[in-house]
């Protein structure tokens, strides 16, 4: 595709998505998803057995996070993001996890990934050296210990909340979640590429829970 090209499509992007969003509504008051596991945040990708979720070409389903999910109380099994929940303030991302609760299945999982941003703090503490961390050269400030904090807490604009265990834990328990517990990285399902900085985190909606 040529360049001037990929600049319109860049351009009609959002005119794509706000129609495709409007189509996602009537889809799936009319349909029940057939596919048992939601990716949100997923990017411009397709992966067998899953319902990959974004705003933006090529997904599944075109949809804004910030709102209501186009879909009924309990219909997946299994709910999935990699590297999207730090990208919302609080009030969005406490309204997110509900959501996700909401659409979940009794018994149903929430797998997440996230940078985990206990690595960048430590590092500050102890002044150890981050540039094996800071791979996303847009965000890269200076070699000084404070601007690490910088790249993970800013992202050059693109983070609003930030995570360690504790506290990820501590919010997925405020949706409703149970036995939430650090995971392995998994292959196939985790982005290799980024598990250099993240952490994984597995929970579950109660089975008694509708």
């Amino acid at each position: 595709m040529g360049a001037a090209k990929r600049l319109v499509k860049r351009a009609l992007e959002p005119v794509y998505c706000t129609v495709a969003s409007r189509f996602s509504r009537v889809r799936f008051a009319l349909v029940k998803p057939v596919i048992p596991q939601l990716e949100i945040g997923s990017g411009p990708v397709k992966r067998d057995g899953w319902l990959t979720l974004d705003w933006c070409y090529g997904v599944d389903v075109v949809w804004d996070l910030r709102k209501t999910l186009p879909f009924a109380d309990s219909t997946f099994a299994r709910v999935y993001g990699s590297h999207v929940l730090e990208h919302f303030r609080y009030t969005d991302l406490k309204r997110l996890l509900a959501d996700v609760y909401r659409v979940l299945r009794p018994g149903g999982e929430l797998l997440i990934a996230v940078p985990d941003a206990s690595l960048y703090v430590d590092a500050y503490v102890k002044r150890l050296d981050t540039t094996h961390l800071q791979r996303y050269a847009p965000a890269v400030i200076s070699s000084q210990p404070m601007d690490a904090l910088n790249y993970m807490f800013y992202m050059d604009g693109h983070h609003r909340f930030m995570f360690d265990e504790e506290n990820l834990t501590f919010h997925c328990r405020q949706a409703g979640f149970v036995d939430c517990r650090r995971r392995p990285f998994e292959s196939g399902l985790d982005l290799e590429s980024r598990d250099h900085e993240s952490l994984y985190l597995r929970c579950r909606k109660p089975a008694d829970q509708r």
